[in-house]
């Protein structure tokens, strides 16, 4: 998988910041244990759920106008 650069920076600038934020902390402890579950890579695996959340935000975003569309008519 092609992790872009500018999503490795912000993982990495999201650890420096984990040293003074405990539920960070454990969200990275989190995805590193799953990476390590499914033979991946951190980065690939902070990656997949990055986009799993996005799309999952996207689809309930365009779920909630098209219900607003068909109320509206």
């Amino acid at each position: 998988m092609n992790i872009p650069g500018a999503f490795k920076r912000i993982v990495d600038d999201l650890i420096l910041q984990s040293e003074k934020d405990v539920k960070l902390a454990e969200s990275i402890r989190w995805i590193d244990l799953q990476s390590q579950k499914n033979n991946v890579n951190f980065y690939e695996m902070a990656y997949c759920i990055a986009d799993k959340q996005l799309s999952n935000r996207m689809a309930h975003e365009w779920l909630m106008a098209r219900l607003n569309n068909d109320n509206s008519s």
